[in-house]
């Protein structure tokens, strides 16, 4: 279930949680990589939340509410990674920021908290409405947040392109002592950071 909330400027669905899924590696498959991911989507099995609402329902709601896709990825961003004298991976995902929270027990949590990146303290986070739907065809990932600026994903990091992934392998964990046991429903909260919000 969706729920867009345009008093507070807010997209709120259910999704459950699988605290140690952003580990698995299967196949050739991305660990470390899918925060929330639509249960219809190719890479809910490694998503640390497995959404109820589908990743085109979630670009719509972003878009009701006045949030702008950067639409500035290609492809490439993510099938060269590999090849150092092309530049798609190393653009940074662009497009309205948007705040990410999950919420249970009638507590809301920024998705930061509930991760842990490899030499900080703080996990880097700068989530942009990125949009990229067209490449849905070809990927079915099914991904609404991702953690690096993946042309797979609705919302990507801005912080980290995918070159980063390349380089420095799997940064990103999940700390399950701080999230609900696996199989817990919870509540995703997207908030877009909209100009004159």
């Amino acid at each position: 279930m969706l729920v867009i909330d345009r008093a507070h400027g807010e997209v709120r669905f259910t999704a459950t949680v699988q605290p140690d899924a952003m580990s698995r590696r299967f196949g050739n498959g991305v660990e470390g990589h899918h925060a929330i991911v639509w249960r219809g989507g190719r890479a809910r099995h490694r998503a640390l939340l497995v959404s109820d609402a589908s990743d085109h329902d979630v670009r719509l709601a972003l878009d009701s509410l006045g949030a702008k896709r950067g639409e500035n990825l290609t492809e490439d961003s993510w099938n060269a990674r590999s090849d150092p004298h092309n530049l798609e991976p190393d653009k940074r995902v662009a497009g309205t920021p948007v705040d990410v929270f999950v919420e249970w027990n009638g507590s809301r949590v920024p998705l930061s908290d509930l991760l842990a990146e490899k030499g900080r303290v703080q996990p880097a986070l700068d989530f942009r409405y990125g949009g990229n739907e067209r490449f849905q065809k070809d990927f079915h990932s099914g991904c609404i947040v991702c953690l690096y600026s993946c042309p797979g994903g609705a919302i990507g990091n801005h912080a980290h392109p995918i070159r980063d992934y390349v380089r420095d392998g799997v940064v990103y964990t999940s700390l399950p002592q701080r999230l609900p046991p696996s199989g817990t429903k919870v509540t995703i909260i997207l908030k877009p950071r909209v100009e004159g919000s």
